[in-house]
């Protein structure tokens, strides 16, 4: 997990999961609680797949957005592998 600030206000949580991104953006002053749930989540060990980051960033009206990374340091395969699980993660999003 890492912290990125932007101007208007807003602080970015960036998580990664595998080869995937999760930028969540919260509100400086209105959503810090919100913020310290997830991130309290997070790094006490709860198992949270892609499906749970997303669900718990729209049951908690919390703007996300994902993007796929290709990562050298895993194999072909996983890399492959990896993207058709994000691939099928979106497209079950999308239709949900």
């Amino acid at each position: 997990m890492r912290y990125m600030r932007k101007i208007d206000d807003s602080e970015v949580l960036l998580v990664s999961y595998y080869n995937v991104l999760f930028y969540i953006v919260f509100k400086v002053r209105l959503e810090e609680y919100k913020r310290d749930v997830l991130v309290g989540q997070i790094n006490s060990g709860e198992k949270m797949m892609m499906k749970d980051i997303y669900r718990w960033c729209k049951r908690h009206q919390v703007p996300v957005m994902t993007k796929f990374i290709y990562r050298r340091d895993f194999s072909i395969v996983a890399n492959i592998w990896n993207f058709y699980s994000y691939c099928r993660f979106k497209w079950e999003i999308k239709w949900e």
